[in-house]
């Protein structure tokens, strides 16, 4: 991953998408899924398993990760 491509991050919980970044500039995973992390509402129950869908919007490249959240 470039800081230069445009990154698509998506959260999901139980299949229903409930956060959305998309950006230039991220440098690794960690940091796209920091960033959806940090954008969660407070009124979602914790603890809860998010699934990640981070999308490589210029290579076409797609990875998929789940994250608990306490």
């Amino acid at each position: 991953m470039s800081k230069y491509n445009l990154i698509r991050g998506e959260a999901f919980i139980g299949g229903e998408c409930i956060s959305v970044i998309e950006d230039s500039g991220f440098t690794n995973v960690e940091h796209v899924i920091t960033e959806l992390l940090l954008s969660l509402s407070d009124d979602i129950p914790r603890p809860i398993k998010v699934q990640i869908k981070i999308t490589n919007l210029d290579k076409r490249q797609i990875q998929l990760y789940q994250k608990i959240i306490q």
